[in-house]
C-alpha cells in the first residue's frame, strides 16, 4: 500500500490549541489522511506510543506530525516513527506552532495551519524513502592557533591518543598570555607570573609525541565534512632548520637589520634574526622574511649550519576528523580615536604595552618608565571602554569583559611596587564578574591618595607647556575635571584575530557582525561553529578572560572527542546523487559547486556526500536533469507549492533556507511578534535550490508574490553572497521570460538574531503588493488551480 499518510496534530498544552480550531482544523484536513489524530503533547511517551500503535495497526507509509518547529523534536518523531517499522524520512513535521499560533494576532490561524499542513502532507506524499551513510572518522584533529586556549585543546586531544596537528602562525606558539607578564588571582588576591603558568604547558606541547606544532603556518585550502576534513597547510619559508638549531644567537649578533619588537608591543626592537623570547617553543631561532634582505652573514656564522635563506615555503595536506578554531584575539590600534592622542604622545600607550613595561622580561626590566624619557611616572590615568560598548565606526558594541579587571591588576601591581604613584581609572561602569568582585573591592582599599576611580567619560588628552591634561566629566556629580598627568593608559577593545575573515572564507565558518566566530547556538553549543565538525574556543568567539578560555577549549576539545570517539560518523541523506547515465559532463555541476562536492572520478562525475552541503545549486545547473537532491527533488518542492495555494485566501509564498532564515521565522512566533496572515513559509535546502520553472508555477496558480531569504547557511564568504545575488537575479528574469511582473519576487538576506528584520521585511512586501501593484489586480487572481 502506498500513501497512507497519517496526520497527528499536538495541541502543546495550549500552545497550539489556544489559537488554532482544531476541529475545524481536522475537517479540514481529513480528506488528506487515512487518520487523523490530535493530543495534548506528543512528543510525550504516551503520544509517542499513539503515534507507534497507529502506523502498527493502520500500515502508516508516512506520518505528518503538527506541532512545534523541527528544531525540537523533528528526531524525536523521526526515532518513534522508525522503532514502529517505518522508514523515518517519511516523517514531515509541520510548523503550526512558531510559524502559526505563536504569530501574533493572526487573524486566520486555522486558516495558516490548514494550508501548512496541507503543504506538508503534500510533500511527503511525493517523498521517497532514504537511508543514511555511515562513514569512518579519521583520528586526527587539526588545533588553528597556538595560544592558551590551542594548547589546552591540544593537551587533551593528545591525552586521549588522537593525533594533532596545532598550526601557529608566530614562530612560537604561547599567543598572548605570554605578552602579559602577570595574571591576577581572586583567591590570593595578588598579580602572578604568566610565564609561570604558561610555560610547564608549553612544554607539554613541545614534549607531547601525539602533537605535531606547524608554526609560522596558516591553512590554505580545506574541503570535506566532519569526521573526513581535508587541510591544505603553508609552512614557512623557514630558513632555520629547527632540529639543528641550538640557539646559540650568533645569527642575531652579526645581524645588522633591526625592526621594532612586536613581542615588546613595538617599544624595543629586534634584529631580523631572532628568538621571540627565552622560553619560546618551538626553542630555535627564527628568520623574519618580511624583513631579511639575505645578506648571508647568519648563514656564514651559524656553528650548527642550521640557515638556509634559499628554502621556499612548504605546503603540505593533512587529514583530519574535526577542527578547533583557537585564533584568539587582538588589542585594538586605538590610533583612530584622536581625542586620546594615542600616537600623539608618546606617554599616551595600551594596557597590553604597560604590561610589557611591567614584566620582568619586558624592554625595561620591569621598571615603570615613560616611553620618552625613562623617567618614573607620579601620575597616571586609565581610560577605560576604549573603542569597546560603543556603536560608533572603528568600535565595538560589546564589552570587552577583561579591561577593568586588568585595568585594576596593573593599578594593584604599581601601588604595590613604586611608591608615590596616583592612579585615576575613569569608567563607563566597573565590570569585574564573579569572584573578581573581591580583587576588586580590596583594591579600592588602597584609598585616594593612590587609586581613585571616577565614572566619566574621558573627552581628550591634550598637552599645554609640556604637561599632559586629562579632561574628563565626573557624572558622579564631581561635573568637568581637568586632570594634569605624566603617563595614559587606554583600555582598549578586544577585537577578533586580523586573520579571521580568511580562516571564515577557508574554512566556511560564519563570524558575528562584530566578525567573532559565531557558535551554533549561543546556549545549547556555545563551541560548535556553523559548520560541523569545526569547533571553536577562546576569545576567537568573543571576549573573555583566561579562565573561560581555558574552560571553553576543554569544551570545544571534548566536542571533538566526542565525534572523533564514534569511529564513524552518520551522513544524513540530504545531498545531491548524479545519475551518470544521463549525464553529459558539461561541468556545468563541476564548477559551481560551492563546497567542492562534485569530482570526476574515472570519466564519471559524482558528488561526495560527506562534502555536499545540499545548497542544490548544481541541480538548477544540470540541463539534462541528472542530478537529484535527496529530500528536495523537483516533485516534492512542487508539492509544497501546491499544498499551500490549494486552500482559500491570498498567498505570498515565502522560500526560506532551513538553517538561518526558517530559524529566524522561527524567532518571530517564539518572540510574538506578528507579519501578515498572508504569508506561507516553505522551507527549503537554500534559495539556491529554486528554479525559474518553481517560480512560474508559483505566481502563475495563485501565490501574490514570492518571497525569498537566505542567511549563506550552506556555505560563507564573498562566493556565497555572489551566488545568492545570481540566483535572484535568474529567477526574477525567468519570470518576466515568462511575462509575469520580476517586482512579484523579492530577496532578504536573513541573520538570525535579526528576527524582527524579516518580519518587517514580510510586513513591507505585503503592503508593496497590495498598494503599489494593485492595479495589475494580482490580489484577484484565482486562489486555487
Amino acid at each position: 500500500m502506498k500513501d497512507r499518510c497519517g496526520i497527528f496534530i499536538c495541541q502543546c498544552g495550549g500552545n497550539i490549541s489556544d489559537e488554532v480550531d482544531i476541529q475545524k482544523l481536522k475537517t479540514e484536513i481529513s480528506e488528506d489522511a487515512v487518520t487523523v489524530e490530535e493530543n495534548p503533547y506528543l512528543c510525550s511517551t504516551d503520544g509517542q506510543e499513539i503515534i507507534k500503535e497507529k502506523i502498527r495497526t493502520l500500515n502508516l507509509d508516512r506520518v505528518v506530525i503538527a506541532a512545534c518547529s523541527p528544531k525540537f523534536h523533528e528526531n524525536t518523531f523521526r526515532r518513534c516513527a522508525e522503532d514502529a517499522g517505518l522508514n523515518k524520512y517519511m516523517v514531515e513535521v509541520a510548523n503550526i506552532r512558531e510559524q502559526c499560533a505563536w504569530v501574533d494576532k493572526d487573524p486566520e490561524p486555522t486558516s495558516r495551519a490548514g494550508d501548512i499542513i496541507r503543504s506538508s502532507t503534500r510533500a511527503i506524499k511525493a517523498a521517497n524513502p532514504r537511508n543514511k551513510l555511515k562513514v569512518p572518522v579519521s583520528r586526527s584533529v587539526l588545533v588553528v592557533g597556538g595560544g592558551i586556549s590551542g594548547i589546552t585543546a591540544s593537551l587533551l586531544l593528545a591525552s586521549q591518543n588522537f593525533k594533532v596537528y596545532l598550526v601557529e602562525k608566530a614562530p612560537t606558539i604561547g599567543g598572548n598570555m605570554v605578552k602579559i607578564g602577570k595574571v591576577f588571582s581572586s583567591e590570593t588576591l595578588s598579580e602572578e607570573c604568566a610565564m609561570c603558568s604558561l610555560g610547564p604547558l608549553m612544554g607539554e606541547v613541545a614534549a607531547n609525541n601525539n602533537i605535531e606544532i606547524l608554526t609560522q603556518s596558516q591553512i590554505t585550502g580545506f574541503s570535506g565534512t566532519n569526521g573526513n576534513f581535508t587541510v591544505d597547510v603553508s609552512i614557512g619559508p623557514r630558513f632555520v632548520d629547527e632540529d639543528l638549531c641550538t640557539s646559540c644567537g650568533e645569527c642575531s649578533r652579526v645581524c645588522n637589520l633591526t625592526v621594532p619588537d612586536e613581542w615588546n608591543a613595538s617599544l624595543s626592537t629586534r634584529t631580523a634574526a631572532y628568538k621571540p623570547f627565552a622560553q619560546a617553543i618551538p626553542s630555535s631561532y627564527a628568520i623574519d622574511a618580511a624583513n631579511c634582505v639575505k645578506c648571508g652573514t647568519c648563514m656564514d656564522i651559524c656553528p650548527a649550519s642550521a640557515i638556509d635563506l634559499d628554502r621556499m615555503t612548504d605546503e603540505r595536506q593533512v587529514n583530519v576528523g574535526a577542527v578547533v578554531i583557537a585564533t584568539g584575539h587582538e588589542e585594538l590600534d586605538p590610533a583612530g580615536k584622536e581625542e586620546f592622542g594615542y600616537s600623539k604622545y608618546p606617554e599616551v600607550i595600551t594596557q597590553m604595552e604597560l604590561a610589557r613595561i611591567l614584566a620582568v622580561n619586558g624592554p625595561t626590566s620591569g621598571k615603570l618608565e615613560l616611553p620618552s624619557t625613562g623617567e618614573k611616572p607620579q601620575r597616571i590615568v586609565m581610560i577605560q571602554c576604549v573603542g569597546s560598548r560603543d556603536r560608533k565606526p572603528g568600535s565595538y558594541p560589546h564589552c570587552s569583559t577583561i579591561c577593568c579587571t586588568t585595568a585594576i591588576k596593573h593599578s594593584n601591581y604599581i601601588i604595590n611596587h613604586f611608591k608615590n604613584v596616583q592612579i585615576f581609572i575613569c569608567y563607563t561602569d566597573i565590570r569585574t564578574p564573579g569572584t573578581y568582585e573581591n580583587y576588586y573591592f580590596e583594591t579600592q582599599k588602597k584609598g585616594e591618595k593612590s587609586l581613585r576611580f571616577i565614572r566619566g567619560k574621558v573627552a581628550e588628552i591634550r598637552r599645554e607647556d609640556g604637561q599632559l591634561t586629562a579632561r574628563v566629566e565626573d557624572t558622579l556629580g564631581g561635573g568637568i575635571m581637568d586632570i594634569e598627568t605624566d603617563m595614559v593608559v587606554l583600555s582598549c577593545a578586544l577585537k577578533p584575530s586580523k586573520d579571521i575573515q580568511k580562516i571564515e572564507e577557508t574554512l566556511g565558518v560564519s563570524l558575528t557582525p562584530e566578525l567573532f566566530v559565531k557558535e551554533k547556538h549561543p546556549k545549547m553549543e556555545p563551541t560548535q561553529t556553523t559548520v560541523p565538525g569545526i569547533y571553536v574556543s577562546g576569545t576567537a568567539r568573543g571576549a573573555m578572560d583566561i579562565t573561560d578560555s581555558i574552560n571553553m577549549s576543554r569544551s570545544a576539545a571534548s566536542n571533538a572527542l566526542e565525534l572523533l570517539n564514534q569511529g564513524e560518523i552518520i551522513i544524513e541523506p540530504e545531498y545531491a546523487v548524479i545519475n551518470t547515465d544521463q549525464c553529459d559532463k558539461c561541468m556545468e555541476c563541476f564548477e559551481n559547486c560551492l563546497m567542492g562536492a562534485i569530482t570526476m572520478e574515472e570519466g564519471l562525475l559524482r558528488v561526495n556526500p560527506a562534502a555536499c552541503s545540499g545548497c542544490g545549486e548544481c541541480l538548477t545547473r544540470c540541463q539534462e536533469g541528472a542530478i537529484t537532491l535527496l529530500g528536495s527533488d523537483d516533485d516534492e518542492l512542487t508539492a509544497r507549492i501546491d499544498g499551500h495555494l490549494e486552500g482559500d485566501g491570498e498567498k505570498i509564498l515565502a522560500f526560506l533556507d532551513k538553517k538561518i532564515a526558517y530559524v529566524a521565522a522561527d524567532n518571530i512566533g517564539a518572540n510574538r511578534q506578528k507579519y501578515p496572515s498572508t504569508i506561507r513559509i516553505i522551507p527549503v535546502p537554500s534559495i539556491l535550490r529554486l528554479k525559474s520553472e518553481h517560480m512560474i508555477h508559483a505566481l502563475n496558480n495563485g501565490a501574490r508574490g514570492v518571497f525569498l531569504s537566505d542567511g549563506n547557511g550552506n556555505a560563507s564568504g564573498s562566493m556565497m553572497k555572489e551566488k545568492l545575488n545570481e540566483k535572484v537575479g535568474e529567477l526574477k528574469r525567468g519570470a518576466q521570460d515568462a511575462g509575469i511582473d520580476p517586482e512579484r519576487i523579492t530577496f532578504y538576506e536573513a541573520y538570525l538574531p535579526h528576527y524582527k528584520g524579516l518580519a518587517s521585511r514580510f510586513t513591507d512586501f505585503d503592503i508593496f503588493l497590495r498598494e503599489k501593484l494593485k492595479d495589475e489586480k494580482i490580489g484577484e487572481m484565482p486562489a486555487k488551480r
